[in-house]
């Protein structure tokens, strides 16, 4: 192989490993702690928890996590 295929490679390994790493799904923790906000209240501005943690991640992330996503991390954190 020559030097550019070498570089081409190497660049598409590395992408596709860049890639990988962003569409893992985060663990619970990581997510921003909702469990002991009281739900549809001021705090969680008037929002169901799930529903706060999706708007929480999406200011934070720019993603949209799915409701029953939300919903899973909420049961777990609490």
């Amino acid at each position: 192989m020559t030097r550019m295929s070498w570089a081409l490679l190497l660049v598409l390994v590395g992408a596709g490993m860049l890639m990988a790493l962003a569409s893992t799904p985060a663990a619970a923790a990581e997510y921003p702690s909702v469990g002991g906000l009281q739900p549809f209240a001021a705090e969680t501005n008037y929002m169901s928890l799930a529903g706060y943690l999706r708007w929480m991640v999406f200011e934070k992330e720019g993603v949209w996590l799915s409701m029953p996503e939300a919903k899973r991390i909420v049961a777990e954190q609490q």
